[in-house]
């Protein structure tokens, strides 16, 4: 079987992350797998391309960088005229309008897309949404990477519900179970309580809400200290510099960037800490849970589909950071019972997000999509 995916970027994001572990074991099961993109990285991450390639994986580069350029769904029809694949997989919305332009032109190519997020108000293509609605109900199958999404594009999309398919993410439990590098003793942490997050600097991340929160934390842990793990593609990271100033902890709190390698990163925390107010489900937290951190979250679904809350980490309100800081603070106040939360999140990621059980699912729809193809040729 022969798969084309085509996505917007190979830029580090929870996505394209998710592709390269999906192909990675797609490989593994003697798939052939293609990776087609519109543009290689966003400012200020890194491209996947080599992993992709070390992984023995063919890339295309379409060149379309400009997010209004129009010509690149001409360079997916001819890619799939000289590939030839058995199946169409797109990811992103720009990727899935082109599937839904190639599905119309080569119908005999099925086509499945992933829908990765609740594309809502804090989405700045949102007025694409009637658009997209239509493009999505035209895949033959939409995979929703939660249940959340899948809720969401049933009840406010009316994407019908048949033809919407919930398959988690899944990581590979042995790139998280080690860290590679001690970055407490690089970051000059010895003795620190550390609380770490990860996301890109914007609002729709609420880091804010966590820098507001470390006022009351310092209360109750003195020694405690917040790494905020993020690239600024839009230069949001000014504002959160300027509350950090506001409230004087320019020694506490560090915005430490974009970093490569998020097992070192994650090892050298106590604590996850994720505010987000949106997601389409959480890369981060699986990995986090995997890498043995209790987390502390926003209680919103998809969230509430990862986080077993007292079990694995601490679910908390929305929008009050005083809740952040008292979860926080008696993880970091309890660390037995804060590594017993961490031990348990491990092993509900091996058990429940593993990459062989995402694996599994997708190849099993792949599958499916195959048959229903070949038995429509045969009654051609």
């Amino acid at each position: 079987m022969k798969i084309l995916h085509l996505i917007n970027t190979l830029s580090v994001g929870g996505a394209e992350l998710h592709l390269l572990t999906l192909c990675r074991n797609l490989k593994h099961h003697g798939v052939d797998v293609v990776v087609a993109y519109l543009r290689e990285h966003i400012k200020g991450s890194r491209s996947l391309r080599l992993d992709f390639e070390h992984a023995g994986i063919h890339v295309v580069d379409l060149l379309a960088d400009g997010r209004y350029d129009m010509r690149f769904p001409r360079s997916v029809v001819r890619l799939l005229r000289s590939e030839r694949p058995d199946l169409l997989h797109t990811h992103l919305p720009r990727a899935d309008f082109a599937g839904a332009i190639s599905h119309w032109l080569l119908p005999s190519i099925p086509w499945i897309c992933s829908v990765h997020d609740i594309y809502g108000g804090h989405w700045s293509g949102k007025w694409t949404l009637p658009l997209l609605n239509c493009v999505w109900r035209r895949a033959d199958t939409v995979i929703a990477i939660s249940h959340a999404v899948k809720e969401w594009l049933v009840q406010e999309r009316h994407v019908p519900a048949a033809n919407v398919r919930m398959i988690h993410y899944g990581i590979e439990p042995e790139r998280f179970a080690r860290p590679a590098d001690d970055l407490r003793q690089a970051w000059s942490l010895e003795g620190r309580a550390v609380v770490g997050s990860i996301g890109r600097l914007e609002p729709r991340k609420a880091h804010d809400c966590l820098i507001k929160a470390m006022p009351a934390i310092l209360e109750q842990v003195p020694n405690a200290s917040l790494l905020i793990a993020g690239h600024d593609p839009w230069g949001y990271g000014k504002d959160l510099h300027a509350l950090i100033a506001a409230l004087g902890l320019e020694e506490q709190v560090r915005l430490i960037g974009f970093q490569a390698d998020i097992a070192s990163f994650l090892g050298a925390l106590d604590v996850f800490a994720f505010p987000s107010r949106s997601e389409g489900f959480g890369q981060v937290v699986i990995e986090a849970m995997m890498a043995g951190k209790p987390v502390v979250a926003r209680r919103i679904p998809p969230l509430t589909e990862i986080v077993v809350d007292g079990g694995t980490g601490l679910l908390v309100e929305p929008e009050k950071p005083e809740t952040f800081a008292r979860a926080v603070s008696w993880l970091l106040m309890h660390p037995e019972e804060a590594q017993h939360m961490g031990m348990q999140g491990r092993e509900r990621i091996s058990s429940h997000f593993s990459a062989e059980k995402m694996v599994a699912k997708v190849m099993s729809l792949y599958d499916e999509l195959a048959r229903t193809q070949y038995d429509q040729k045969s009654m051609a």
